[in-house]
């Protein structure tokens, strides 16, 4: 086998892993997703699941419809946690693609979110995820709350885009403090130099989301 029949295998195995590893993530959010229907269902929620991609684009995956009105809810879950109870939720700031920096979900004007829905805490029936999930913790955010706050507080989106500017053209990473927040109370930045995309988020504690009212826990009761 020459040198160029070894890169086109090469490059098989891992399109085929990397598909593979994809199928698996959809996968768990189709398992996971059945799982949170059931427990709105207990939770009397009146909603419906949306699979459109134009509404999932602005950041929609459920719609609730309560008093008259409709909430549109972003569910975010820390599928790669599993079994694991971590007090801290990360919020997108930026991240890459094809190297090109792109705004995150948390302060994307094209996103018509109301509310995440943080899923954590979330545990398997067995090793085999397809047995299904056993339980899991909800935090419902209310995005305006959490914006104003932060902005109040001078985390508004210009300063975070000049700190994010700083920061990719340094060699911090991970966890990086904020002068506006108590790292280990209320959160800090962190960078994820290790993933292909290296995001930037805003890492916070979900006790200290619910102190400032800007979140409530939802389920268990």
């Amino acid at each position: 086998m020459d040198r160029g029949e070894k890169q086109e295998k090469l490059v098989s195995l891992f399109k085929h892993k990397s598909m593979s590893t994809f199928d698996q993530d959809l996968n768990k959010e189709y398992l996971l997703g059945q799982f949170l229907d059931e427990i709105y269902a207990q939770l009397n929620y009146d909603f419906r699941r949306i699979h459109e991609s134009d509404l999932q684009n602005k950041g929609i995956d459920l719609i609730i419809d309560h008093n008259v009105k409709e909430y549109y809810i972003d569910e975010k879950a820390q599928l790669d946690y599993l079994g694991h109870s971590l007090p801290t939720f990360t919020f997108e700031l930026s991240y890459l693609k094809n190297g090109q920096w792109k705004k995150g979900w948390l302060f994307d004007e094209n996103k018509i979110t109301d509310h995440y829905f943080l899923i954590t805490d979330i545990k398997i029936k067995t090793q085999n995820i397809e047995e299904g999930f056993k339980s899991c913790s909800i935090t419902s955010v209310n995005t305006n709350k959490l914006r104003t706050y932060l902005e109040n507080i001078g985390l508004d989106w210009d300063t975070l885009n000049d700190l994010d500017a700083q920061i990719r053209n340094s060699d911090q990473e991970k966890n990086i403090p904020l002068r506006d927040l108590k790292e280990k109370e209320e959160g800090c930045l962190y960078f994820s130099v290790q993933k292909d995309e290296k995001p930037l988020n805003l890492k916070l504690y979900l006790k200290w989301l619910i102190e400032i009212r800007a979140a409530k826990k939802i389920y268990p009761f």
